[in-house]
């Protein structure tokens, strides 16, 4: 198992799991590729390297089908090339 599989199967997708939504922080641009990766139909990835207003958009949509009954969604990532806010 690569360092990278190991952090997709041991570190992220768990903790999708269990809380249904992921934001992966990552002023250096690490792990974006990784994140990319995880993407399918019933996990989107939305990646806010080009658009922050654009990714917010997605975010909220798929946000709200998350919260769908019977939905086939897994989870949602959000990928966002910056540091974690120090406030909310």
């Amino acid at each position: 198992m690569s360092i990278q599989e190991f952090i997709q199967n041991s570190i992220m997708l768990p903790r999708l799991r269990r809380n249904g939504v992921l934001v992966v922080y990552d002023p250096d641009r690490r792990y974006r590729d990784l994140c990319l990766e995880l993407a399918k139909d019933e996990l989107p990835v939305i990646d806010a390297s080009e658009s922050s207003i654009v990714s917010r958009e997605q975010a909220l949509q798929t946000l709200g089908q998350l919260g769908q009954p019977n939905t086939k969604l897994e989870g949602m990532l959000v990928y966002v090339p910056a540091r974690v806010p120090l406030t909310d």
